[in-house]
């Protein structure tokens, strides 16, 4: 029961659908890389981005006009305590200190229960008092986070959700679908750092921006059905699941995800030709050779809600 009031306390059942405004824009987040190094200068017409197989008119927004809301989601259960809850918590502060002056930031903690240790805003010093407070503790309810995390509607900024865990779910109420569909009605891009290997076929584009050996675990040969549920969900929104190996490469991740976050194109249009209500599969490319593209892959916009007057 505590799991559910967690929800509504963190005002789930407020949150608006982030697809919805007065003109109907679509936002998309893309990272473009060549040989593991980020591509810049892009323009619009560089990108094509088609929404149910029907070509958009994009624009680029730039980033000074976009700025990051970036909400921390630490999983802190019992199997996290000791070194491995120190190296998280200097992890988390690297991420802030890389925050530029116009971001937000949000803390939240979750083990069995669901904690908002401080709402999105740019009091990042205030974010490292809470982390101050933070303790480890409880089983693990990552699927419950994460759907609050990305049902939420979090500051003024685009919303970047930044999520750690060191093991499988022990005590969610929600289920997988939940989560996977809560990915796609979110507009928050979502990566999540696990400390389990990915198979080497399935490594997102983005982990060749990460040069060192936090990110040099031995892939395994199959992946588990609890990675392939996170790595759908990030990548789902445009991120990806970064496998570390140990604690003490998790100042490095969260690092890394930080830079390629900066590196990212914001991509804006206002969906034309196809039904607004529904869901939307999502192609993105670019007119260059030899890039690798990486984006959201599909979005919902959830049906008015019943009217019972």
């Amino acid at each position: 029961m505590r799991g559910l009031v967690a929800l509504l306390a963190l005002g789930l059942a407020q949150a608006p659908s982030v697809f919805r405004t007065e003109v109907e824009l679509v936002y998309v987040d893309v990272f473009v890389t060549k040989k593991g190094a980020p591509v810049s200068g892009l323009e619009a017409g560089d990108f094509r981005v088609e929404d149910n197989g029907v070509a958009q008119r994009v624009e680029v927004v730039g980033n000074e006009l976009v700025p990051t809301t970036a909400v921390l989601v630490l999983d802190t259960s019992a199997s996290v305590a000791g070194s491995k809850l120190v190296h998280l918590k200097e992890a988390a502060r690297v991420f802030l200190a890389g925050l530029g002056e116009r971001d937000e930031a949000a803390l939240v903690t979750f083990s069995h229960e669901l904690m908002l240790l401080k709402d999105a805003s740019r009091d990042v010093a205030g974010v490292g008092s809470a982390l101050d407070r933070v303790s480890a503790r409880g089983g693990t309810a990552l699927i419950d986070a994460l759907y609050v995390c990305l049902k939420r509607r979090w500051g003024t900024g685009r919303p970047l959700v930044v999520l750690f865990t060191d093991g499988q779910d022990s005590a969610s109420w929600l289920e997988n679908d939940d989560l996977l569909q809560a990915a796609r009605e979110s507009s928050a891009l979502l990566h999540i750092v696990g400390t389990e290997p990915l198979p080497a076929h399935l490594r997102s584009p983005l982990l060749t921006l990460a040069r060192s050996r936090a990110f040099a675990s031995t892939p395994q040969e199959f992946e588990s059905g609890y990675v392939y549920l996170l790595r759908r969900a990030a990548e789902t929104t445009g991120g990806a699941y970064w496998p570390v190996e140990s604690a003490t490469s998790l100042p490095d991740a969260f690092r890394r995800i930080l830079e390629a976050s900066n590196a990212r194109y914001v991509l804006r249009y206002e969906a034309v030709g196809v039904p607004r209500v529904g869901r939307h599969r999502l192609e993105v490319s670019v007119r260059r050779r030899g890039v690798d593209v990486q984006a959201r892959r599909e979005y919902v916009v959830p049906g008015a809600p019943p009217d019972f007057h």
